[in-house]
């Protein structure tokens, strides 16, 4: 159709309030763990297997008040979400623990037993 005008999209506060009301996407489910401890042992363990290919993310959604870390390979997908202030420091030093995992040149499996 030529000449068609898509829909506007809602302004950005309204499609964050719409998504969280929607829940989850399709697609595959990713594990999403309750247990800190569970999640670093799983993150921890999923980039010793394979270091090139981990990628890290942590995202901060305003309007939930969501912090998110998620951990992938492209194959496995782990995923640790809090709303607790109190987590954000633990959260931030496995993320910095691991940045300097991904940037070491030693070996990295002893690197992360000494931490």
């Amino acid at each position: 159709m030529a000449g068609a005008v898509s829909p506007a999209l809602p302004p950005a506060r309204l499609r964050c309030h719409l998504a969280a009301a929607a829940g989850s996407r399709a697609g595959p489910a990713m594990p999403h763990f309750q247990a800190w401890e569970e999640f670093t042992r799983a993150a921890e363990k999923l980039y010793l297997a394979d270091p090139m290919k981990v990628r890290v993310v942590l995202k901060y959604r305003h309007c939930d008040g969501n912090l998110c870390i998620k951990v992938t390979d492209d194959v496995a997908c782990l995923l640790y979400r809090t709303d607790q202030a109190q987590d954000v420091k633990k959260i931030e030093k496995f993320h910095s623990q691991l940045m300097r995992l991904m940037v070491a040149k030693e070996s990295r499996s002893a690197a992360m037993e000494t931490d």
